[in-house]
């Protein structure tokens, strides 16, 4: 069965996400769009010859840098990664229901 053709907005939508993808290493922006993708783990971990965890970490951290760019905020170079990924979480606020 053939997906449907995509609609003129989704096209202008998807080019958009894609420009994204310059904020990222090469290697992060291949991994980040195999998984927009819709590609599975196995095979993103045996293209890019990483672990599962490793591949799941590169991916966070690939949306956390496109977050963090959309909100007009500059990636700190000198932090780690967790920590830029921590940093661009949604945030749960209960309201003090808890």
């Amino acid at each position: 069965m053939r997906r449907p053709r995509p609609s003129p907005r989704q096209i202008t939508q998807a080019e958009e996400a894609m420009l994204w993808l310059r904020w990222l290493e090469p290697e992060d922006a291949r991994l980040v769009w195999a998984r927009a993708d819709g590609m599975a783990w196995k095979p993103i971990c045996w293209q890019f010859g990483i672990s599962r965890a490793t591949a799941n970490r590169r991916w966070q951290y690939g949306l956390a840098v496109i977050v963090w760019r959309l909100n007009g905020k500059r990636v700190p170079t000198r932090r780690s990664k967790a920590f830029v990924v921590s940093k661009a979480a949604p945030r749960h606020d209960d309201g003090g229901q808890g």
